[in-house]
């Protein structure tokens, strides 16, 4: 009787074993989502947003490198 108990259950914990892990020589490569139209979006409010950011230090950077030289 342990044999016919013993049996089915070792076949379903050897099927539901995890699979082995993938060889790593041909692990496959990730693929790019193409962005959403609201990703698109934010990115270009962000790119703006970091443009303006690097116009406003460049110019202040400007205007006190020439209120330095008006005062020499």
């Amino acid at each position: 009787m342990r044999a016919t108990v013993l049996l089915p259950l070792l076949c379903m914990l050897a099927a539901c074993s995890a699979p082995p892990p993938p060889d790593p020589a041909q692990r496959p490569e990730p693929k790019a989502a193409t962005p959403s139209p609201i990703t698109t979006t934010a990115n270009t409010y962000k790119d703006a947003a970091h443009t303006a950011a690097e116009t406003a230090q460049t110019q202040a950077a400007e205007q006190a490198k020439q209120a330095d030289a008006a005062t020499q």
